[in-house]
């Protein structure tokens, strides 16, 4: 499949009214989201006026995403922009309605997009336009039976499970710490990946560590300030977890050589140590290094392989669900029981079960 890359942003001329008094919002709360500019080149134009349908559809559209950006998760927010962005450009580039579109339209786009994503990818895709035809109030296609049974077809045999990173167990990363060696970056892997489990922190929050943030608590342990990103605020959204004392070491060890005195505990490593904040990609290459050295394949592991990991480890040593929700800042136990889904079979309640029915058999069973 050709990708089509999207235009460059309309010039205001080219639009009606500027964006801000389209969408009824004030210029001052416009979102300043890279995701809300990208779609630029679709937001509502004089030439959509010549189509009722559609610029009534795309003005309630960009009013909601508009009004949407900091009520919604970051990622849901940017993943949502994104698909959107992606249909509306392959709509465009074969110069069909893209809002309000037709059954036949969405289906030809998830068969194209089938030829090299997965299920649960074109799922997404078909559930971001669901919602912009929600939001912009005109028929869902996304209802069509067309749509659905085109998808049904195209991964009929597909059983395979949804795409989601391994967990980094505790017991990989006690092998990976025994094969570390003294280099810059192994110093600085070891306490990301000690900080990442302890804390069951996101990929995207670790960047925002700071050395202040880390302290010893009132029972003479250790906790470490987390400022929250899965939400957006913009003062952020503070907690204090807890870090083990070996954890607490390897992060001092790891300030100490590297002259780091106050602001971002992990920054890039490339023959020097560099000033600004790890990326988040850096997180996802520390996380994946450890990986490799645990022996394991580094594709299956991800910037949120300690988190998960960590929550599965609650689970295989019977820690009470209400807890992992708290240490990984769930609202529901949804995710925490998605991710034990995945530990090993003699991990499960059925092993445990199994273990106490063979204490309990008679002599001749």
């Amino acid at each position: 499949m050709e990708y089509q890359q999207p235009t460059e942003p309309r010039s205001m001329s080219e639009l009606l009214v500027p964006i801000h008094q389209t969408v009824d919002i004030p210029l001052a709360k416009l979102p300043i989201s890279s995701s809300w500019e990208a779609l630029s080149p679709y937001w509502p134009s004089a030439e959509d006026r010549q189509t009722p349908p559609q610029w009534d559809a795309k003005v309630a559209l960009f009013s909601y995403l508009a009004k949407a950006w900091g009520a919604i998760p970051d990622d849901s927010y940017r993943a949502l922009s994104t698909d959107l962005r992606f249909f509306f450009a392959w709509c465009r580039a074969r110069d069909m309605p893209m809002l309000p579109a037709v059954p036949a339209t969405v289906a030809a786009y998830i068969e194209d997009q089938a030829e090299i994503k997965s299920k649960a990818t074109v799922r997404r895709y078909l559930s971001s336009i669901s919602t912009a035809h929600q939001r912009g109030q005109v028929f869902n296609p996304v209802l069509h039976e067309d749509v659905s049974l085109a998808f049904d077809r195209l991964y009929r045999d597909d059983t395979g499970e949804s795409e989601q990173a391994e967990g980094l167990r505790w017991e990989h990363i006690e092998t990976a710490l025994v094969r570390l060696g003294s280099r810059p970056i192994d110093l600085r892997n070891r306490a990301l990946v000690g900080v990442a489990y302890d804390c069951l922190l996101r990929q995207s929050e670790v960047p925002r560590l700071i050395l202040e943030g880390l302290s010893l608590d009132d029972n003479g342990g250790y906790k470490l300030r987390v400022i929250r990103s899965k939400k957006r605020s913009r003062q952020g959204v503070v907690k204090y977890k807890f870090v083990r004392p070996a954890t607490a070491r390897a992060i001092y060890d790891w300030c100490e050589f590297a002259g780091i005195t106050e602001g971002a505990i992990f920054r890039g490593v490339n023959g020097q140590i560099l000033d600004n904040a790890l990326s988040n990609n850096g997180v996802n290459r520390a996380i994946q290094s450890m990986a490799k050295t645990a022996g394991l394949d580094p594709r299956n592991f991800s910037g949120h392989s300690c988190r998960i990991g960590a929550c599965q480890d609650m689970f295989a040593n019977n820690i009470d669900v209400g807890k992992i929700m708290l240490a990984g800042d769930w609202t529901s136990p949804d995710m925490p029981v998605s991710y034990s889904r995945k530990l090993a079979p003699d991990k499960g309640g059925m092993s445990d079960l199994a273990s106490l029915q063979m204490t309990r058999r008679v002599p001749d069973w």
